[in-house]
């Protein structure tokens, strides 16, 4: 996105290099150069900043996040939702059975859900069909916001049963409407 306007070096930054450009990036700020790490999504929130952390807090580096509007924040926006009551998820660092029982334990407990899927490992169709097996309603409401705020931006109104049916962009943020009962 950026690039016809990097003046220095450019170093890609990709899933596979992340620690090395990362300590790279620390390394080249300790010896006083002025380095801007780009990346798309929350640095806060399943992003950059608690790998970053890692490689500045041994270094002694300065750092100023300077964020913009995340995928949960333009989700909630799309959907005209308020999400400060909802159970934030992200699957981005990896898909445990740990993760999924909190998951579980949240939708039992009738929380709305709002998550960042594992598109290869517990993208939206492992999800739906996950909740559907633990006994969630297959007619519970499910949306996906796809690639939010870029030209091709898309967003799905579904149910969890047909969810696990549908591919999704891996660039995405999925809700789950619980069903409360009394609330059909």
């Amino acid at each position: 996105m950026f690039r016809n306007d990097i003046k220095g070096e450019a170093v890609p930054l990709t899933a596979k290099n992340v620690d090395d450009v990362l300590k790279y990036a620390a390394e080249s700020a300790k010896k006083g150069k002025t380095v801007a790490l780009l990346s798309t999504g929350d640095p806060g929130f399943s992003g950059l900043l608690r790998s970053i952390s890692k490689y500045i807090v041994e270094k002694d580096v300065e750092v100023n996040v300077i964020p913009g509007v995340s995928s949960v924040q333009a989700c909630a926006a799309r959907l005209c939702m308020c999400w400060d009551e909802m159970s934030l998820f992200s699957f981005h660092k990896g898909t445990t059975a740990e993760k999924k029982a909190q998951l579980l334990k949240a939708v039992k407990e009738g929380k709305d859900i709002m998550l960042l899927p594992d598109p290869k490992a517990f993208a939206p169709r492992d999800i739906a069909s996950f909740l559907i097996e633990a006994g969630l309603d297959k007619k519970t409401p499910v949306f996906v916001c796809e690639r939010l705020t870029l030209s091709d931006e898309r967003v799905v109104e579904s149910t969890l049963e047909q969810a696990a049916t549908l591919d999704f962009d891996a660039l995405c943020v999925m809700v789950i409407k619980v069903i409360q009962e009394g609330n059909e």
